[in-house]
């Protein structure tokens, strides 16, 4: 998926992990700062709710007051929602909003956000020029201040690797301790080794020259742990584990109380081994045990639903249907104006054979439903706890709102307009499908991911 959205706001709560926490624990007694203020994430509240009229006050709000973060945050969200991204005029928008920032406020914190990157081929050539030399005029006057070095990094980090380099560099030089910075950059330096090549060179001298125990130790880390993903392909790279090694001896020269395993961890391979052949075994096992929960699914009769109408009832019984059910009280029969506003139907999944077929009925009377989709019950098993297998499969009517929302937080096929409802498809807890009828048609779109 690409939960755009989802994407902005797990970046408020932003935690440092591997061993640039133990890192920072060690050499930096201060927790590290978090990478958003709390009004970021307050602002993105309702994102998925704001129509074009709403877009347009907050437009009026910002021409008033150009400094109005929030109000310039929601709206650079806005055009990257899932529904918006891939229209040139909201990514043109979202250029300029970030355009804008860099020239004014180079060190506000909504450059380093998701809303302020950019991939290859998202910027025209002439706004991309325009940013370089933004970027190249703020980092110039303001070599000390690493967020707005920082900024620049994040900005270029998929557009350009030599520019996003060269502010990461600047970043450390302003704040050797920044963390997120001296992190990517040794990264960016342990993977050029790596690959070869004229960058190679470069960040080989880069490491061999520094004495920054957070940039020696991540790089360590992150060699060793290429070193252990060739491993486990059957492909080692002595050479990767051997600059680990010395990396790690170049920081812990800095800070003996290193810890070792943190930062070059090993691998057990005869443990790998063994952990793998328990995986395979255990899936065995699950499926042998899928077969048996299969066998079991609850399913319920149609005259465990009296609420059915007569004449649909009818059709239900002489196709010999039952109801399957997941756990808790019965579902999977509902009622909604499925077709079209105003005329309520019926929706319902009838489990024949061990295979289910998504029923829909325009009314009270119809006896020829619509088959929207047919499925293997055995596909909808999943563990719910204690080592139970169960049904998982439900079905819900939803109203436009469900639809916008799914729509504009996971992009997928644009939905017509809605003025009546849809059938979710859901394997709970886990993905769904919303089924909508249009022209006579039924749609599938994005349901939730």
């Amino acid at each position: 998926m690409n939960p755009r959205i989802r994407l902005i706001v797990l970046a408020t709560t932003a935690v440092l992990t591997g061993p640039e926490a133990w890192l920072r624990a060690q050499s930096a007694p201060t927790t590290a700062p978090p990478m958003f203020s709390p009004w970021y994430a307050e602002s993105l509240r309702g994102v998925l709710k704001l129509e074009e009229s709403d877009v347009a006050d907050l437009e009026r709000q910002l021409a008033a007051n150009p400094d109005d973060f929030p109000a310039r945050l929601k709206l650079m969200a806005y055009h990257q929602r899932g529904d918006r991204a891939g229209r040139p005029e909201d990514r043109r928008k979202r250029v300029q909003h970030a355009l804008w920032l860099i020239e004014h406020h180079p060190d506000s914190e909504l450059l380093h956000s998701p809303v302020s990157r950019f991939e290859p081929g998202e910027l025209p050539e002439a706004d991309y020029r325009r940013a370089a030399a933004l970027w190249s005029a703020a980092t110039n006057a303001r070599p000390g201040d690493a967020a707005v070095q920082w900024n620049a990094a994040s900005f270029f980090e998929s557009l350009n690797r030599d520019l996003h380099a060269r502010y990461l560099e600047a970043t450390v030089a302003a704040d050797p301790n920044h963390p997120f910075a001296a992190r990517s950059l040794a990264r960016l330096y342990a993977l050029s080794i790596l690959e070869g090549g004229a960058r190679a060179a470069q960040a080989r001298a880069a490491l061999e020259a520094s004495r920054n125990v957070w940039v020696l130790g991540n790089a360590a880390y992150t060699l060793q742990s290429e070193h252990n993903r060739l491993l486990l392909m059957g492909t080692p790279n002595p050479r990767a584990a051997g600059l680990a090694e010395r990396y790690f001896e170049r920081a812990r020269a800095l800070d003996p109380h290193l810890d070792r395993k943190a930062i070059l961890p090993l691998l057990d391979v005869q443990a790998i081994a063994q952990a793998g052949q328990a995986r395979a075994q255990a899936a065995r096992d699950w499926q042998a045990r899928a077969r048996e929960a299969a066998g079991g699914i609850r399913r319920l009769s149609i005259d465990a639903f009296p609420e059915l109408p007569p004449a649909v009832a009818g059709v239900l019984k002489a196709r010999r249907c039952t109801i399957p059910q997941p756990s808790g009280a019965a579902r999977n029969v509902i009622r909604g104006e499925f077709f079209e506003k105003g005329k309520t139907g019926w929706a319902v999944l009838c489990s024949v054979n061990g295979s289910t077929a998504l029923l829909v009925f325009r009314n009270d009377g119809d006896a020829n439903p619509e088959t929207l989709i047919t499925s293997e019950d055995r596909g909808y098993l999943q563990e719910i706890g204690n080592g139970r297998i169960e049904y998982s499969r439900g079905i819900t009517a939803v109203d436009r709102g469900f639809i916008m929302d799914h729509y504009r937080a996971y992009g997928g096929r644009e939905p017509p307009p809605v003025d009546h409802q849809g059938i979710d498809d859901a394997f709970l807890g886990k993905a769904s499908v919303t089924w909508y009828h249009h022209k006579g048609k039924w749609l599938r779109l994005q349901g939730a991911d």
